[in-house]
């Protein structure tokens, strides 16, 4: 399916801001300066909230702390091929500037092999290196939005997207993901939620912190969507390395998805457990005509800030290589402490899991004769126990705690026998 209702110069048109339309007579506008005088964009709230608070005061006194969040792997002792990182970073090469606004071609050619190993055929020309995927997303809104434009993302969802927005002029609008035994994306609500404005659908696979993997059926119906209002699809793929098991039904990949025009972001801080070395990729994909406009004005938003580092670039045929070391070591962490934790709640707990297909997240429904705020400052103030409560990430009912299952073995094992202890 693609864009029926268009001609292929007004789907070319019809899709990308205006602010991605330059011209030789594009001049800056002149604005007067008040030292005391900030954008509306930057006003937000600053005082941290009375868990955050406790956590300050908690760290202050010296008490221990089972800290059930760490979601930084160099911070989560996860051994790391040292030698080898290192040595891929001290390259000749890396001294050399060669500004390429897609990247430098070697490092573009490596990103095409992970695919490649993948049974994904993604040409090296289809592929934009940013420096992490969040500059992606600015990228992607400033190519796709005007100012006012609204994107659809999910909801739960991890609470980056209204900040991301909100710097990039656009709003956000949600659509849900609904638990039946499983996640799903419920493809009502995304009908519901696009309005005149709409420039854009997201979709996490897998998502954060819900665990949910796209489904083809899911697929077919968002690309449905797309199709009939002319937007893009973008689909932030950073977990897919971290299934819990083999599913069928599962979209391993949009890279290659052409019926729509598609971005798939990806990167090296979650794939090779390296968010220290920031880079990270869109892989576009549709209709030959709109990708390669879609392309050439990513090109110049990507030259404008040429932000990806040689080092990195230089190196990344290697990192993608030692990643793969590192990915089986966190999949071990994951896979120990979500096992720890089915059998630690058992079958008569107050306390219930959530399934979860992959990622780093576990979702636990709790007793709601407390707030989950309540019972998070709780478990913090009495035994140290810290933990994320479901309000957090925007879930739409409440009782919920998201843990990270990144948590070294015996911090998490001895936090979770205290959370149930408390609970129970």
């Amino acid at each position: 399916m693609g864009f029926t209702s268009l001609s292929p110069n007004q789907e070319v048109e019809s899709i990308f801001s205006n602010s991605c339309r330059w011209t030789p007579s594009a001049r800056l506008s002149k604005v007067r300066w008040s030292p005391f005088v900030f954008s509306s964009r930057t006003d937000w709230h600053r005082q941290p909230n009375r868990l955050s608070q406790l956590l300050g005061e908690r760290r202050k006194s010296g008490k221990p702390i089972y800290d059930l969040t760490i979601s930084n792997p160099t911070e989560a002792g996860i051994e790391y091929p040292s030698a080898d990182i290192l040595d891929a970073l001290a390259q000749p090469q890396s001294l050399r500037y060669n500004p390429n606004p897609q990247g430098l071609l070697s490092a573009r050619e490596a990103v095409a092999g992970y695919y490649e190993a993948k049974q994904i055929d993604v040409p090296p020309s289809n592929i934009i290196l940013t420096a992490s995927t969040s500059e992606a997303y600015s990228y992607l809104f400033t190519l796709l939005c005007e100012a006012g434009d609204n994107v659809l993302v999910p909801t739960p969802s991890y609470p980056l997207f209204e900040f991301l927005a909100q710097l990039n002029h656009v709003s956000i609008q949600h659509y849900h993901l609904r638990y039946d035994g499983e996640w799903l994306v419920d493809i009502e609500s995304v009908k519901r939620a696009i309005t005149p404005s709409t420039k854009a659908i997201v979709v996490i696979n897998p998502h954060n912190p819900t665990g949910m993997f796209l489904k083809s059926e899911e697929l077919r119906a968002l690309s449905e969507e797309c199709a009939k209002h002319s937007l893009a699809l973008i689909a932030d793929e950073v977990f897919a390395e971290y299934a819990f098991s083999r599913d069928d039904r599962r979209v391993a990949s949009t890279a290659n998805h052409d019926d729509i025009l598609t971005f798939t972001l990806n990167g090296i801080s979650k794939s090779c457990g390296l968010p220290q070395l920031k880079l990270g990729w869109i892989v576009a994909s549709g209709k030959e005509e709109v990708k390669s406009e879609a392309l050439q004005r990513l090109e110049i938003v990507a030259d404008t800030f040429l932000s990806v580092n040689t080092p990195v670039q230089v190196a990344l045929p290697v990192l993608l290589k030692t990643g793969e070391v590192v990915q089986q070591r966190i999949r071990e962490r994951v896979e120990a402490n979500l096992t720890h934790l089915r059998n630690a709640i058992g079958k008569n707990s107050p306390l219930s899991l959530l399934s979860s297909e992959g990622g780093w997240y576990a979702i636990l429904k709790i007793p709601n004769t407390r707030s989950e705020e309540e019972w998070a400052l709780k478990l913090l103030d009495e035994v140290g126990v810290y933990v994320f409560p479901g309000y957090f990430f925007e879930f739409q009912e409440s009782s919920y705690f998201v843990l990270c299952l990144l948590t070294e073995r015996g911090v998490f094992e001895k936090g979770i026998g205290e959370m149930i202890k408390i609970i129970q």
